[in-house]
Parts: structure tokens; C-alpha cells; sequence
């Protein structure tokens, strides 16, 4: 369990360790035993546990990238359900939220907004992120996601039950939500949740490889259909698994032929934001003093200094 760090601030930290000893080592800052890294993309997938993902004949992408690079043996969801997760991915804490429930939420919307509905602490965050931290700092982050409503700038409704775009609730519909606002944590703060130019649909992250114009950090979220949770019209496990380890290879195989991935000290990290419930109530699940805890989960790291060492 990480505590309260980000896992993608700790991913700058943190991935040198599965370079191989025979590559050429990341660039250190004078005075500084922390590398600078230029890139680092993560990937968020969903409800899957650690045993569901590794040794699975279903997943032989991710089983490959696993065996090969860096693999997270003890590491943890933070709590359950979705959304909280994904606020302590960039937020270093999930707030006390434990719901899935719209961002605009407060407890005073709990009686008249349907999807509100037992909200216990506001959902919309002033603390600083990680993107947030990113800007101040001078550096450059942007959400990818897949099957992102597309919103007219002139016509954006950000709250209320008719909130669309990034903003969406669900997207088509609620049987069928590919896209969802509980996997979009920069609408929880207040420091990014106006930024609609950096929450921009997945495929524009190829355009950015190509181009140079990748940010610093990058979150890219697959749809309901491609992160292993499924929903209307995907829900079978099996289907889903395979789905998303093949999302995950096309996503990372983009990264890693591009001519940005090999400029300067780059990484990928995929990760799971909870599992599937199967070890609900046991001890140590968790991090950070939630209950429940989010449950074990596979994490990736990918640095372009090779494979790990054998």
C-alpha cells in the first residue's frame, strides 16, 4: 500500500528500480537521487484482482508486459467503489468519499438529485492535485478518454442531471454507459474540472505521440466496454478480460513505437483502480485507513530503459 502519494507521483519516483543494469540509466537532477522523467503515461483499468490478471491465459498481453518489465507484487485499491479510487490517484487521498456519485455532489443535493443520491462529504475537492502540482510547476498533464461524449464549447453543462460532456453522469445511457464521470477524477477539483481542452477522447493521444506534443502526464482510461468492468452489452467476464488486455497492448505498443518514448526517460504505468470484491473485509486491503479496502491489484511499470534484469 502506498499511503497518501499518487501512484503516478510515486511512478516518478519509483521506476528506475525495473530498468535492466544494462541499459543506460536514467538522468539524475544535480544534488538529487530522484530521476526526471519526461513521460509518464498510466493506464486505469477496473474491478479485476491481482490472481484474476496474472497467470491468466485470457490476459497474454498483460501477462507478457508482466514478466518483462517491472510487476507490483503487494499492491492495493485504495477502498471501494470506483470513484474514490480514482480522486486518491491524483489527489493522494479519497476525501471520504465512498460512492459513486456525481462530482458536483453534497450532502444538501442528497434529498433532490437523483444522482446524489446518500452523499455524505462534497465530492468536488479545493485541494491541489497532482495535476494541479504539474502546472504549478511548470509541466503538462491531459486525460485520454475513450468513448468521451463530445460537448459543444458554446453549450457546456456542467452540473445537474443534464450535465454533459466530461461532465456526464453516464454516457449513452445508464444500461449502457461506456463513458462514465466516476473514471474522470480531474472533474473532482476544483483546480482542473474547467480544463475541457485536457480531457480530450483517447484517440488523440496517437496525434500527440506524433507530434511531440505528449504532456508530462498522461491518464488514459478505457471505456466501460475495454477496463474490464463492463456494462450494458458487455458484461461477460472472460470477454472483458480479453477486451482490455488487448486495449491495453494496442494503447502501449502506440506509446512505445513512437518517436516521443524514445526521447528522454519515459514510462508506462497500468493499473487496476480496485478488484473485483474477492477479498472484501479482510485486513490490510486497503490503504490509508479506508474501509473497505480496495483489494489487491496488478500494477505494470514500463520504462524505456529496457527490460528488468533476470
Amino acid at each position: 500500500v502506498l499511503g497518501l502519494m499518487t501512484l503516478a507521483g510515486v511512478a516518478f519516483a519509483i521506476v528506475p528500480s525495473v530498468g535492466s543494469a544494462h541499459q543506460s540509466r536514467p538522468h539524475h537532477e544535480s544534488g538529487s537521487s530522484v530521476p526526471h522523467y519526461r513521460h509518464i503515461v498510466e493506464i486505469m483499468m477496473e474491478n479485476t484482482s491481482y490472481g484474476s490478471i496474472i497467470g491468466n491465459s485470457l490476459a497474454p498481453n498483460l501477462n507478457a508486459l508482466a514478466s518483462r518489465y517491472g510487476l507490483a507484487t503487494n499492491y492495493f485499491g485504495v477502498t471501494h467503489p470506483s470513484e474514490p479510487n480514482y480522486v486518491a490517484n491524483i489527489g493522494g487521498s479519497y476525501f471520504g468519499i465512498q460512492d459513486d456519485n456525481q462530482f458536483y455532489c453534497t450532502p444538501a443535493l442528497a434529498a433532490t438529485d437523483p444522482n446524489c443520491a446518500g452523499t455524505t462529504v462534497n465530492h468536488t475537492v479545493s485541494a491541489q492535485s497532482l495535476a494541479d502540482q504539474l502546472t504549478a510547476a511548470g509541466m503538462t498533464w491531459k486525460g485520454y478518454f475513450q468513448s468521451l461524449p463530445y460537448v459543444d464549447p458554446s453549450n457546456v453543462v456542467s452540473s445537474g442531471p443534464a450535465a454533459n460532456g466530461p461532465y456526464s453522469f453516464k454516457w449513452p445511457s445508464n444500461t449502457d454507459a461506456l463513458y462514465a464521470s466516476k473514471h474522470n477524477p480531474f472533474i473532482n477539483f476544483t483546480g482542473t474540472q474547467g480544463a475541457l481542452s485536457q480531457m480530450v477522447p483517447d484517440n488523440q493521444l496517437g496525434a500527440d505521440l506524433l507530434s511531440g506534443g505528449l504532456p508530462n502526464y498522461s491518464l488514459v482510461v478505457p471505456d466501460q466496454c475495454h477496463d474490464m468492468h463492463g456494462t450494458g452489452g458487455c458484461s461477460d467476464t472472460n470477454s472483458l478480460i480479453q477486451a482490455g488486455d488487448q486495449y491495453v497492448a494496442t494503447t502501449v505498443n502506440e506509446v512505445m513505437s513512437s518517436p516521443t518514448w524514445k526521447e528522454g526517460n519515459n514510462a508506462i504505468v497500468i493499473t487496476w483502480d480496485e478488484d473485483d470484491y474477492s477479498d472484501q473485509g479482510q485486513p490490510g486491503t486497503g490503504c490509508c485507513g479506508a474501509d473497505p479496502g480496495g483489494g489487491h491489484v496488478a500494477t505494470i511499470v514500463i520504462t524505456n530503459h529496457g527490460p528488468r534484469p533476470v
